[in-house]
């Protein structure tokens, strides 16, 4: 049985948190004045967005997530950090980081930019992860528009979604063989993470559990390019 770790934290401006930094570091590639094109550790990066959003490439997206937000204090990007099964093949880890991409891009209507990272030589051979950033706002034809008030919401829906995603990374991991334990900080004993999963969209701010895996995670196109879903 596999432990894994799932955690969602903000790229805050007022803490010199820039989206453009945050993906190219992420993704080792070259945004902006950023270029991390020599880092090593990245084993796969790939963008996924909204089948009616603009072809915008990781550069273009992120420059319009920054421009987007006019206020000091603004979150600029929301990352998710995935601890990934390090016995999963390089192929299986995509897929399921693929799959959890087009779970998040099919709820929230955001673009997430995901990188498979690896651990360096010398290190501990298990620290396999990926970071999935992920826009503040919603992406449409017309662009980025409003803001996923739903995830702001520390209090409220917050914490329902980020449990919503712990429980669709579970169900994803599953898929591939593995079963997952998650330990829950302050909250007690390990548990075994097996509850329902969620549609990708639901009416109101609670998630409505949904049984079917055939409309859970329907992946939605991704850029450069989408062969493999991660690419």
């Amino acid at each position: 049985m596999a432990l894994y770790r799932l955690d969602v934290k903000p790229i805050r401006r007022s803490q010199g948190g820039d989206a453009r930094a945050a993906a190219a570091y992420r993704s080792g590639t070259h945004i902006a004045e950023f270029d991390y094109s020599r880092r090593r550790g990245v084993a796969d990066r790939a963008l996924f967005m909204p089948d009616q959003a603009p072809a915008w490439d990781r550069a273009q997206l992120w420059e319009e997530a920054e421009k987007a937000e006019k206020r000091k204090n603004s979150v600029v990007a929301r990352e998710v950090l995935l601890a990934l099964p390090h016995e999963m093949p390089l192929d299986g880890q995509r897929k399921a980081v693929g799959a959890f991409c087009g779970w998040l891009v099919s709820r929230y209507q955001v673009a997430a930019d995901a990188a498979i990272h690896t651990p360096k030589s010398g290190h501990d051979a298990r620290n396999v992860h990926a970071h999935i950033l992920m826009t503040t706002r919603r992406l449409s034809a017309q662009g980025l528009t409003e803001k996923t008030r739903e995830l702001d919401d520390n209090r409220l829906t917050g914490p329902l979604e980020i449990e919503a995603m712990r429980e669709a990374w579970a169900y994803i991991l599953d898929g591939h063989g593995f079963k997952l334990e998650h330990k829950r900080k302050g909250r007690g004993p390990r548990v075994e993470s097996r509850a329902p999963c969620y549609p990708v969209r639901s009416s109101g701010s609670h998630p409505v559990p949904h049984s079917d895996r055939s409309t859970l995670f329907p992946l939605p196109q991704a850029r450069y390019p989408v062969s493999n879903i991660l690419g």
